[in-house]
């Protein structure tokens, strides 16, 4: 956007400083789920890769806070790296969408806290069952927007935890990448949960999001993907009358989503840096309820994966 701000004589290197972006890479198969996030604003930047046990809920979480100029959120997808480099973390996802591929993996040296873990993964966007959905949401009032690309694919990978090694199946395994950049608010709040996983076979994965910041009445890119195919989805309130731990309702008002979200387990982030706060919760949980697709068909879903975030930023 030229003039982001309205008729405000800046220029554009000065506005520029104020699109953020956020990326993630989700994995789930019978065994695991788990999610790589990078958050670049420009000045400040962050990774957590965080993994659960489906069998256990174990849950093991890496972090690591990036000097600026170290990492970027690149605005090509056609064949791109965004990384994370040091001696005792490394993470990677490298976008190959002229392939149709992406690539993920990371590489965590133990500590007295937490053991060493490996992971390589691939996502290939070619295969049955994949979609994807591009989206550009305007903010009518603060003349500015978010852009967003979401794909979900069969994916194939392992992990090692330095004790054993869990291969996973493209016939199992199902991935999530979201990559978004924005003008985020000063103070930005939203919640936001993602599903991934198979119902009969079919792949079906769903992003559903609420802002406080964002007309998400009027614009948003909820999304539901079934088998190959790309659903919008309506505006949709998401309410936690027994707190972070207690179960999510997540509705709307066109009888589209009517869904609960159970969870598991919570892995919270609160972290002050430079003029950055954030409060983070990552939640991995069950969803248990009906989405409705474009065509009518309802999609019953009974202890599906999932995870849901609960975010609180001021910059």
């Amino acid at each position: 956007m030229k003039r982001p701000f309205g008729d405000l004589p800046v220029p554009s290197f000065i506005t520029d400083r104020r699109v953020m972006g956020i990326m993630r890479f989700l994995f789930c198969d019978g065994h695991n789920i788990g999610e790589i996030e990078l958050f670049d604003a420009g000045y400040f930047s962050f990774m957590e890769t965080t993994l659960w046990n489906r069998k256990t809920n174990h849950r093991i979480a890496y972090r690591r806070i990036i000097p600026p100029g170290f990492m970027r959120i690149p605005a090509e997808f056609g064949n791109s790296v965004t990384a994370c480099r040091s001696r005792r973390r490394y993470t990677r996802i490298h976008a190959r969408l002229q392939r149709r591929l992406i690539h993920a993996d990371f590489d965590f040296l133990g500590s007295s806290a937490r053991p060493p873990c490996e992971g390589r993964f691939e996502m290939n966007l070619a295969a049955p069952g994949s979609s994807d959905l591009s989206s550009v949401l305007p903010y009518r009032v603060r003349r500015r927007c978010l852009a967003s690309y979401q794909v979900t694919a069969p994916l194939h990978g392992w992990i090692g935890t330095g004790f054993d090694d869990h291969h996973i199946h493209e016939d199992d395994g199902v991935g999530y990448f979201d990559v978004r950049k924005a003008y985020f608010s000063l103070r930005t709040k939203m919640s936001m949960v993602i599903g991934l996983g198979r119902v009969s076979g079919r792949i079906v994965s769903f992003q559903l999001g609420k802002s406080v910041n964002r007309e998400d009445d009027r614009y948003n890119d909820n999304v539901l993907f079934v088998d190959g195919r790309a659903w919008p989805l309506p505006p949709v309130i998401i309410t936690r009358p027994y707190g972070i731990t207690g179960n999510w309702v997540i509705q709307d008002t066109e009888s589209m989503v009517d869904l609960v979200f159970s969870p598991v387990s919570d892995s919270s982030r609160r972290l002050s840096a430079f003029v950055v706060r954030t409060d983070y919760h990552t939640v991995y949980g069950t969803f248990d309820g009906v989405l409705l697709t474009g065509d009518g068909e309802r999609i019953i879903l009974k202890g599906y994966p999932g995870i849901g975030k609960k975010i609180l930023l001021r910059i």
